[in-house]
């Protein structure tokens, strides 16, 4: 088969929201998934790239290029520390490496306290399938699987992203093939912020592949 494009979800989204992205590239085969998509049971880290290993094996892809938003990009990071030999390219957006214990514990008390019905969460995600994504990430810290990663690897953020230009930045400097591009406007959700500038930047990592 050969190279497969697999485009990693972040915490609260549906693989759809990777469908303007996914349209764009006809001429690739490639695969949308939400975090929930990639466990059937309780969520951890270790588990979701066991089951993104998985699904990847089962197209028959020799190689694959992880693109992932915020959560979907840790776990697209901790795949790529421990997948090398699969790993063509990594596109990481609106990522972190060790997530702040103390916005996220914030975090986490906030949504335990807003209603479910009143999350705007996607269709089969329910409040504590979230939930427990959401302390996935908190309880991770990718600060050792950086180096490792040897293929060329693109890092967005957007400006008005404030609570992950920090770590796109460290992300950058610390894995070896990083190239750090700052979207001028964009938000946390730059594949439906700014579509144009996300389909450039594909472009781009799948240009440093040939």
């Amino acid at each position: 088969m050969g190279n497969l494009i697999v485009f990693l979800a972040g915490a609260g989204q549906a693989s759809s929201a990777w469908n303007e992205q996914v349209r764009r590239l006809p001429e690739y085969q490639s695969l949308a998934l939400a975090a929930t998509d990639l466990t059937e049971g309780p969520f951890s880290m270790d588990a979701a790239v066991e089951g993104l290993q998985r699904q990847i094996l089962e197209t028959g892809a020799e190689s694959v290029t992880l693109i992932g938003l915020s959560l979907g990009g840790m776990i697209a990071t901790r795949y790529a520390a421990t997948h090398p030999e699969m790993l063509a390219g990594l596109l990481l957006s609106g990522s972190q490496i060790r997530p702040n214990p103390t916005l996220m514990s914030i975090q986490r008390g906030i949504m335990r306290l807003i209603p479910a019905r009143m999350l705007p969460l996607p269709q089969g995600l329910d409040k504590p399938a979230f939930l427990q994504l959401l302390d996935a990430a908190g309880h991770t810290d990718l600060s050792d699987d950086l180096s490792g990663i040897e293929a060329p690897t693109l890092v967005l953020c957007g400006t008005k992203d404030r609570a992950n230009l920090g770590a796109a930045k460290q992300l950058a400097r610390q894995i070896p093939e990083a190239e750090l591009r700052l979207i001028t406007g964009g938000g946390h959700e730059l594949a439906t912020d700014a579509p144009d500038e996300f389909a450039d930047a594909v472009s781009t990592l799948l240009n440093r592949q040939e």
